[in-house]
């Protein structure tokens, strides 16, 4: 019976280690796909019409826009209010907390053909925090996931068509926490760990039609982590578990999904562009958490809990209209379906299908400064948990400011230098390649 305890005990205490990292907080999972205000004011629905140099996270083909130089800086202020409810009515809340992942790019035409770029993001994220002594507090009472992927990237033009690829170099940390209920008393378990992954990116963009239709492709490969040197700390264990339950070593090693997005847009009018995409995520690789404890003697620790996630896809459409040569305004809506059975949700990742509804804008100088901002309002709706450690429902809500200020070569140092685009070439934040030049980034 102790063992049975005990083995209990290690998969609950470390279990979203898995959980949080086989996922892509404003897409299901732990997916940030909000990596810069111009994008989230479109509810990311970018990857066929993406010309600046956020394009390194959502279509590396897109900063193949000649010899400029484009950058930005951006940070996301992420406020996520999720709830649980019991079956019998019961309803715990999280307290109010503000997360703020943020992302940098640079990129740049060394010929009118070849540009590289750089970008520095946070596109998986999670932090969790359940009230103190909450009903779940043995299941989880916080979980924080960071990762932060350095992507360098090259972009080709061959006349309507741009190619684009990177490698991705991701560091990730974590710290998960829980309580341990052992009949009299409550202890606690405290883990933290981090690792390194490797994997690319690739992407295409095709102007089908001159002004008026393009589609893109972009790809982004999954990336195997192996946690070798995670370590837990117990707090407040009895006499009768101290030499099983004790500071530790403990390994696993899960798989970030790889994703695949197909985007077409058009331009229906001068300055307007619409954009629909559609995000398949390989979810379908998170089958079950394995975990070791190299150092328990006892092995009662090691455990192996089925989670069966499955593949999803997830719509957006957003559109962006130029209103004059200062001004540019954006809207757009997601649907982005849960991974999760109901049979395995737990209260260490309250998932569920979300709708995004998202606005915003920007602001253009003639120096070639502009400031982005979006924001979206992410509806978690409600989804039933039937895991039988903790059964109930989830649901709640997530507001999400993205804020960008950045820098792209204006049209008078183009020209000076021999680079304004030609027709068949898009102008960096114009939605409809202009008849003439115009004031633009």
């Amino acid at each position: 019976m102790k063992t049975k305890f005990l083995g209990l005990t290690g998969a609950a205490t470390l279990g979203a280690l898995a959980t949080l990292y086989a996922s892509d907080a404003s897409a299901a999972g732990t997916a940030l796909d909000v990596q810069s205000g111009r994008a989230t004011g479109m509810a990311a629905a970018t990857t066929a019409m993406i010309d600046d140099a956020s394009a390194i996270f959502y279509n590396p083909a897109g900063i193949a826009q000649g010899k400029i130089l484009a950058a930005e800086i951006g940070v996301n202020l992420v406020a996520p209010s999720f709830s649980y409810t019991a079956k019998s009515g019961e309803k715990t809340t999280m307290p109010f907390r503000i997360i703020t992942p943020f992302q940098a790019y640079v990129a740049g035409g060394i010929t009118d053909d070849l540009s590289l770029g750089l970008g520095v993001f946070t596109p998986y994220g999670l932090t969790v925090k359940w009230p103190d002594k909450w009903a779940g507090r043995s299941q989880s009472t916080e979980s924080s996931l960071r990762t932060f992927y350095i992507n360098p990237t090259a972009a080709y033009k061959v006349g309507p068509v741009r190619f684009g690829a990177g490698l991705q170099f991701v560091r990730a940390t974590l710290e998960l926490k829980k309580d341990i209920n052992f009949g009299d008393q409550y202890g606690a378990a405290d883990l933290g760990g981090s690792t390194w992954g490797v994997g690319a990116n690739l992407g295409v963009q095709v102007e089908a039609v001159k002004r008026y239709l393009s589609f893109g492709v972009h790809y982004r490969s999954a990336v195997g982590l192996t946690f070798d040197n995670a370590k837990v700390h117990f707090s407040g264990v009895p006499r009768g578990f101290a030499d099983t339950l004790r500071d530790q070593a403990v390994t696993g090693s899960v798989t970030q999904p790889d994703s695949l997005a197909f985007g077409v847009a058009s331009h229906p009018i001068k300055n307007l562009v619409i954009d629909l995409d559609a995000v398949w995520v390989g979810w379908g690789k998170f089958r079950s958490i394995d975990l070791h404890y190299p150092n328990d003697a006892t092995g009662s620790l090691d455990s192996s809990e089925a989670k069966n996630w499955h593949n999803t896809v997830n719509v957006h459409l957003g559109a962006e209209g130029v209103v004059n040569d200062h001004w540019m305004l954006r809207g757009g809506i997601l649907v982005d379906p849960s991974p999760s059975p109901g049979s395995t949700l737990t209260p260490d990742l309250p998932d569920a299908t979300r709708v995004n509804l998202a606005v915003g804008g920007t602001y253009k100088t003639e120096s070639g400064f502009h400031f982005d901002a979006g924001y979206q309002c992410v509806i978690v709706t409600s989804k039933t948990s039937t895991a039988p450690q903790f059964p109930g429902e989830y649901g709640g809500l997530v507001n999400i400011l993205g804020l960008t200020i950045g820098y792209t070569t204006p049209a008078e140092k183009r020209a000076s230098t021999n680079a304004v685009p030609t027709p068949d070439s898009a102008t960096p934040y114009v939605t409809s390649p202009p008849e003439e030049p115009q004031a633009g980034l």
